[in-house]
Parts: C-alpha cells; structure tokens; sequence
C-alpha cells in the first residue's frame, strides 16, 4: 500500500513540476490543467513500464510518444501547437540524477579522484544521459511527424 501511495504522490509532484514549468513558459491559465496532465501521464507511462521491465531509455521514449500523441490531439481540439503542452509536460523525465552522477564523477577526474571507477561513471551516466535526452527528443518529434505528415510514408 505505502509504495502505491507514493507513486500517486510521485505523479502528482510531477504534474506539479509540469504545470510550474508550464508557468515560466507563459502558458495561458487555462490550459495549464493539460499541461499539469501530460507530466502526471509522462511519469505514469514511464514508471509503469520500468516496474515492468523495460529499460529507462525506451520506456522514456514511449512515454513521450504518448505524450506526444496527447499533444497533438489536445491541440487539434483547442486549436493550438502541440508544444504548448508537450514541451512542459516532458519537464519530470528530464535525467536530472544521471547529469548529476556525470558531473560529479568529471569534477573527480579533474581533482585528485583519478580511478577507474570514476571515470566509468562519468562515461556510464553521461551515455545514458544523452540516450535519455535522445529518446525524449525523437520520442516527441516522431509522431508529430507522422501525424502532420503531407505525403504519404512510403
């Protein structure tokens, strides 16, 4: 019971985290509760699927696809870009502790902490930094693509 409740009480934090970055975006007041939506669905969709399984780096681009599918649809609907709620709502999948590891781990390189296992871990995380950055990035450019694609695929 205690770990259902705070994944709910994760989620919520990162609908909050969506909504105040939504905020400095200058998002009109009344499409906030969308953006504070997509961030609560971006940390469900990847939480849920890293609880089953799936690594972080896929489970964070399916996660911005759907939310990038939520966008779209949100902004056909409203007559909007699809950014306005994208763009904040991928704010809580953002790798925040694997840049901090990278950092962390360079800074040691730089100072008197020269080993093996420092600069693994500057290597390890900062690869799966940028593959995280990588599949939120491809994750939302991909079905805004395909959706407002002219012509056809193939």
């Amino acid at each position: 019971m205690f770990i259902l409740g705070n994944f709910i009480l994760n989620c919520l934090a990162a609908a909050f985290a969506a909504t105040g970055f939504a905020v400095l975006f200058n998002v009109p007041k009344n499409q906030l509760v969308f953006c504070s939506i997509g961030g609560l669905l971006s940390y469900f969709v990847r939480t849920l699927l890293m609880q089953s399984g799936v690594e972080i780096i896929w489970a964070t681009f399916v996660s911005a696809s759907v939310v990038s599918v939520y966008g779209v649809l949100w902004a056909k609907r409203h007559n909007a870009h699809p950014k306005v709620i994208t763009v904040a709502s991928i704010i809580p999948m953002i790798p925040g502790v694997y840049a901090y590891k990278t950092m962390i781990a360079v800074v040691g390189l730089a100072g008197e902490d020269l080993t093996n296992e420092t600069l693994q871990s500057a290597v390890v995380n900062g690869i799966e930094t940028i593959f995280i950055l990588g599949a939120i990035a491809f994750g939302l450019a991909i079905p805004n693509m395909l959706i407002y694609r002219k012509k056809t695929v193939i």
